[in-house]
């Protein structure tokens, strides 16, 4: 039996048995289609699904067999690298006799049988130019620019009529959905979705798994839907997904609670929110309970005074990182003007932390896990931080898309929406590290 490309699928299987490959379901699904006509696949996956396996497994089958011309296309040479560096593994290391030439630094592999892999980078289109692919695997495509496709890679293919798999965790609407919908009417596309649970090596217990319930647990829904449930999904334009009925009440300061207090630094319109939290049923829930928000022209000095005339006990003040630059005439940051006048501000250093859109993607969660768990909850005298929560919003032509995209900086929403997200990622950090505190 064979496919669109001319494959012979027993003989495919019968290679598969002689490596000891077992693919799960949903990496049989994508070696071995249903849909017979197909040249083009589309495979929509959540993380861990096996998607490296799959590719270099594939890449290996058409290498083992005559004059076949194979590309491995990452988002740059390091990420084709993963599966390069599985081919190199299994068919170079104690295989001298069959290479005639290799280079794993070049990411090329050409054997006697005449057969090459090469891994390639869509950073680089100008070295997507070539012809004559029998396959071409695209890795993580929703991440590249449809114009890598169609200008670069597509041409490729038209000599040999080769075969293109595209494997990817979904972005939003963008141009692999568009792709993904040919594999509904046109015959030479075939589309296939899968959850990351489908890999039933990495998650016996499949959506059960105890990795799969803690990731549903503590991601936003719309996250968890699109990284591990392998669906696109629509962020529409809303950063945050705040619900006034819902998460707004009395919340007011209770003095058995551990207290904080983030700032977003900013002679023009500095914010600052008071934070309470608590644990219930096992799970920590943060109150915000007080602000500064919407005040124009507030010197440094002056802030500092304002914070602490709320005499609250803060436990830990949290603030933005970049306050350590020097500004204006004083020679001082923003931080050591605060250490002067007694507010100590701790900040994490390392890069994620630092990161916006990866803070928003993670401070998503805290509002709406995809269990349903709402875990932010706002003063009702805190007007100004929940109208900024309701307007915060991604560009325009972002919404529907990934949320690698950093918001709108209007000046005026996104003050205290970064107070809150440097209260997030340094009081539950994305992952361990020092925190940095300016010394007394």
């Amino acid at each position: 039996m064979q496919n669109g490309t001319g494959e012979d699928l027993g003989f495919k299987k019968k290679w598969f048995e002689y490596i000891g490959y077992e693919p799960h379901e949903g990496q049989r699904l994508l070696h071995f289609p249903d849909k017979q006509t197909a040249s083009f696949f589309v495979c929509i996956c959540g993380r861990r699904y096996g998607k490296t396996t799959a590719a270099y497994r594939e890449a290996e089958f058409y290498a083992a067999q005559p004059n076949k011309k194979i590309w491995l296309v990452g988002l740059s040479y390091k990420k084709s690298r993963l599966m390069f560096r599985e081919i190199w593994k299994d068919m170079v290391i104690g295989h001298d006799d069959d290479i005639k030439s290799a280079s794993e630094k070049e990411q090329h592999i050409e054997f006697k049988w005449g057969s090459m892999v090469s891994g390639m980078s869509a950073d680089n289109p100008n070295s997507l130019v070539g012809e004559g692919l029998d396959l071409l695997i695209v890795d993580e495509a929703a991440k590249m620019s449809r114009k890598i496709w169609d200008m670069y890679l597509s041409p490729t293919l038209s000599d040999k009529k080769g075969k293109a798999i595209f494997i990817s965790t979904p972005e939003g609407y963008n141009w692999l959905y568009d792709l993904y919908l040919l594999g509904k009417t046109d015959e030479q596309w075939h589309s296939m979705r899968f959850p990351s649970w489908v890999n039933n090596h990495a998650f016996p217990s499949g959506k059960n798994d105890n990795f799969i319930l803690e990731r549903k647990r503590n991601l936003a829904k719309e996250v968890f839907e699109q990284e591990y449930a392998g669906e696109f999904s629509t962020f529409e334009g809303k950063v945050y997904p705040f619900n006034r009925e819902i998460d707004s009440g009395d919340f007011p300061f209770v003095p058995e609670r551990p207290t904080y207090c983030s700032i977003d630094f900013g002679y023009r319109m500095p914010s600052v929110l008071w934070f309470q939290t608590y644990t219930q049923g096992g799970i920590v829930h943060i109150n915000i309970i007080d602000e500064i928000v919407h005040q124009r022209n507030i010197p440094t000095e002056k802030l500092a005074k304002k914070i602490l005339e709320r005499e609250y006990p803060i436990y830990t003040f949290y603030g933005d990182p970049s306050g350590v630059s020097v500004q204006g005439q004083s020679g001082l940051g923003d931080i050591e003007i605060f250490r002067r006048s007694g507010v100590y501000v701790r900040y994490l250093k390392d890069r994620l932390s630092r990161n916006i859109a990866s803070g928003v993607a993670y401070a998503r969660g805290f509002f709406e896990s995809a269990d349903g768990l709402r875990r932010i909850h706002i003063d009702k005298k805190c007007t100004g931080v929940m109208e900024d929560f309701e307007n915060y919003r991604y560009p325009a032509e972002a919404e529907g898309r990934s949320l690698s995209l950093d918001p709108i900086k209007d000046g005026y929403h996104d003050h205290s929406a970064d107070a809150f997200r440097y209260f997030i990622v340094n009081r539950f950090p994305i992952r361990r590290r020092g925190i940095n505190k300016i010394k007394r």
